[in-house]
Parts: C-alpha cells; structure tokens; sequence
C-alpha cells in the first residue's frame, strides 16, 4: 500500500541524525535552518518511508528538495503528482532543485526536466593556515540592506533571500561610498554554515576581492560552527581555483536544475 503525508517533527527529527550533511547540504538545510518555512510529503511503501520531497516558497520561484531512502521503491511518478496537488502548482510553472546524479537521472527519465542542468560543487573548508589575514571588508549596516538586497538582485543571484542579510552578517567591500563587493551566508548557526550570495561589480573583477570577502567570511563562519561550506558553480573554474587555493575541498557534485510537475501523470495512491 502506498500512502503519502506530510512528515511529522519526531520523522525529520529522525532523518536530521540519518542524513549525510556532505553528501545532502540542500535537504539538510532544509530539515534545520529551514525547517520552520519548509513542508515536507513523504512517501510510504508498506508503512516505510521511501522517499521524501520538501517544499519552500520563500525564493524567485518554487523551491525543492529530494531525498531519496529506498530507491528500488520508490512510487515516484505518484510522488509527483500528490505533490503537484498539495501544493498546487500547475504545469506551466518552472520549479528549481539540486540533483545527485542518481536523482537527475530519475527525473530525467519522467522527462521534468527542462534545459540544460548546471554541474555544481559542494566545498568544504579545511586548512585554516590558507586563509588571508585581510580584514578589509566591512560589516554592512542594517540601514545599508535595501542598498545591498538591490545589488544582489542586479547580479541575478537567484537563491538569495533577502532573510538572509537580516539574520546573518553580511560582509561589503567599497569605493567610496558606493558598494563594489559584498558576501555572506545562506545559512549561520552552529547547525551549519554555509558561505554564499558573494558578488563582485564587472569593473572590480580579477582584484581579488572575492577572495578577501571569501576568506574573512570563512573566518567569521568558524567562530559559530566548526564546518563552514560553500557551493559553487563547476564551470566557474577562476572561482573554483580561488577557494581551492583558501583550503576549501569538494565533498559532493551535484546538478542544478530547473523542472516542471507533468499533469499526465495518473496517481493510484491514497493519503493521510
């Protein structure tokens, strides 16, 4: 019998101490730091969870998660469809995630996907001696964050929030009194730390001020947990080389992708 139902607290509180952080940062920061915003429909085959898709509507577009526990189970074209339902969204709109090779391929074979996916790194930081001793970047003031949040949308950066800059520290680098580049984090609590959303102006690129917000976020990351991580493009290889050369190591590639829920799919399943 399937069944599919949104998890309770005691199964994510569950799955927090089941999951490989290294191997899946986006649905663990989804079971933590985002837990609060996130809704979570899980799959269950004969009573056992198989399969779990984790929703948020905080970003540009629909936001998702997959976990996969028991893949040779897994119903996943009824997945699909319950959650198209729950959540409401037809097949027009274009939702977003980040796929192990295993899953993009799931995915694919159902023909969601849309595009081209994006070859994307999960780094983790690990020699402290690599780091710089600049201290240049200022902390960016809260009547400084409608300035900022306008920058970073300019850049197009897609997975801010601009919660992000209201509940963590932010990090600014100008000239004058006009910002050139600015970092901070997705994510900053003793759970975990993830460094992101750093942007640098086209006309201050290849001075290395990437690597100088780069390198004092990741110290100010380890003054609130022991591992700090970042994630970052593939194809980026300047930026790839940059953190390699701060002591950050890759613990986990995974693909980027844009996908639609499909309304053919016919569910046979039955909910709780």
């Amino acid at each position: 019998m399937v069944l599919h139902r949104l998890l309770t607290g005691e199964t994510i509180d569950q799955l927090i101490n089941q999951v490989d952080r290294e191997k899946h940062l986006l649905f663990y920061s989804y079971l933590t730091q985002r837990r609060g915003k996130a809704q979570f429909i899980g799959q269950y085959v004969d009573d056992h969870l198989t399969a779990v898709l984790a929703y948020i509507s905080e970003l540009s577009f629909p936001a998702f998660s997959f976990y996969c526990i028991e893949r040779e189970e897994v119903l996943f074209p009824e997945l699909i469809m319950f959650a198209r339902e729950a959540y409401r969204l037809n097949d027009h709109v274009t939702c977003g995630t980040i796929l192990c090779e295993h899953d993009l391929q799931l995915f694919q074979s159902y023909g969601l996907i849309t595009g081209t996916p994006q070859r994307f790194l999960t780094m983790k930081h690990e020699d402290q001696e690599k780091l710089l001793a600049s201290h240049s970047a200022e902390d960016v003031k809260a009547e400084e964050y409608d300035e900022v949040v306008h920058f970073l949308q300019n850049e197009g950066m897609r997975f801010f929030t601009r919660s992000e800059i209201e509940r963590c520290p932010f990090l600014g680098i100008k000239d004058g009194k006009n910002f050139i580049a600015v970092g901070g984090f997705h994510f900053y609590d003793a759970q975990l730390v993830e460094i992101g959303n750093i942007v640098t102006r086209q006309a201050y690129r290849g001075k290395g001020l990437g690597k100088l917000l780069t390198s004092q976020l990741t110290r100010l990351g380890k003054e609130c947990a022991t591992d700090v991580y970042l994630g970052v493009l593939s194809e980026n290889e300047p930026a790839v080389n940059v953190y390699k050369g701060l002591g950050y190591e890759t613990t986990a590639e995974r693909s980027i992708v844009d996908f639609k829920f499909k309304p053919d799919y016919k569910c046979h399943s039955s909910a709780n």
